[in-house]
């Protein structure tokens, strides 16, 4: 039987996914400029499965992230 892939992860499962801990993964989510989602009455904050594969490719290639094309907080 073949497992599916989650479309979304709390916080905590995108952590375990990528091997960092949350507040890394929050500080990834602010540097990447992703957007997190909630859904119905559920308190976690969601991030697309899409998202967590581009931290992980930010953590083992590091030098694909490009802090100065931020749309939010760039000084231009």
């Amino acid at each position: 039987m073949v497992r599916e892939e989650k479309e979304f992860m709390t916080l905590e499962e995108a952590a375990t996914y990528v091997g960092k801990k949350r507040a890394s993964v929050y500080n990834y989510i602010k540097d990447l400029n992703i957007k997190t989602h909630k859904f119905g009455r559920d308190r976690h904050a969601y991030i697309a499965l899409a998202d967590v594969k581009r931290i992980k490719e930010a953590i083992e290639k590091p030098w694909t992230i490009d802090l100065a094309n931020k749309t939010e907080g760039s000084a231009a």
